[in-house]
């Protein structure tokens, strides 16, 4: 009976060990994937966006605050610039010079008659419904913007696309008004697909619904899919800016779009738009808010 008991007590305690280091090995195991879990997301939290920033003296303000300009130092944003245009781009920044067309024929002309400024390395192809745009463009966009990307390809210049929701007005004008009417139609058209398919950055226009981040991180994700699935090379931009189509925007929103989808895209195009002839409609000329989505960026 003792020795029953004593082997009994013996197995027991060997079990009790055994549940012990299992119970050590199963916290160490979930320790270990918790503290992956968390480096993933920190690295993702970390992740080098890439920049677009609009001629004009937003990137004037830009420049000029320090700790702005700073968090863009090392990450070559581009730049779109025009031959004259007095700003000048911070060196720090490595930035990709490019200039921005509104049409397939300016473009021509441009490269044609050797008109674009010694250091631009790259020209945008900004295809919308405007007067800027011809019709015939709008309406059947990737013919010119094949044509397009062989003339500036074989001028050894990087070639970016940014069409804009709205030529669904213009391709399916039984589109309904609103934002969502207007993404789905993109997407449906196959416009994201049209942009990227011959271009080396792609902007997805999606600053309109910054007000609502569902609507922005859908189409976001959505029209990037879209891109990449025409063109598995090209770096995708989100359109961002301190003033969409004259709607009023708060800091917040604007980081709110960032956090939703900066695991989907390469980086953004942060536009501060002024009142001019492309953009009649802005309300608010707002450096203030681009400058402070850069701070808080950095603080991150």
């Amino acid at each position: 009976m003792t020795s029953t008991l004593t082997r009994f007590s013996t197995a027991s305690c060997s079990l009790g060990r055994l549940l012990v280091a299992l119970g050590f090995t199963i916290v160490t195991v979930s320790g270990l994937v918790s503290a992956l879990t968390t480096d993933h997301v920190h690295a993702a939290e970390r992740k080098t966006l890439l920049w677009m920033f609009h001629r004009g003296p937003g990137v004037a303000a830009v420049a000029a605050d320090a700790e702005a300009s700073r968090f863009l130092d090392d990450t070559r944003p581009y730049v779109l610039k025009k031959r004259g245009d007095a700003f000048v781009i911070p060196p720090n920044w490595h930035a990709t010079p490019s200039t921005p067309f509104q049409s397939f024929g300016a473009i021509k002309a441009a490269l044609e008659q050797h008109t674009l400024a010694p250091d631009v390395k790259g020209v945008l192809y900004d295809y919308e419904k405007w007067s800027f745009t011809p019709e015939e463009e709008q309406r059947n966009p990737p013919g010119y913007v094949q044509q397009a990307a062989d003339l500036v390809h074989a001028h050894d210049l990087l070639f970016l696309t940014s069409p804009s929701a709205n030529l669904v007005k213009v391709m399916a004008p039984e589109t309904g008004k609103g934002d969502a009417d207007l993404f789905s139609a993109y997407l449906r058209l196959g416009i994201a697909a049209d942009g990227a398919r011959y271009a080396d950055v792609f902007v997805i226009q999606a600053q309109r619904a910054l007000r609502n981040t569902e609507v922005f991180a859908n189409f976001v994700q959505q029209a990037a899919s879209q891109a990449r699935r025409a063109n598995p090379k090209v770096v995708v931009l989100a359109g961002i800016s301190t003033n969409p189509i004259g709607r009023h925007v708060i800091t917040d929103d604007i980081l709110r779009a960032i956090a939703a989808t900066r695991d989907i895209v390469d980086g953004y195009w942060l536009n501060i738009p002024t009142r001019n002839e492309y953009s009649p409609g802005i309300t608010e000329y707002r450096p203030d808010i681009a400058i402070e989505v850069l701070h808080r960026l950095a603080e991150q």
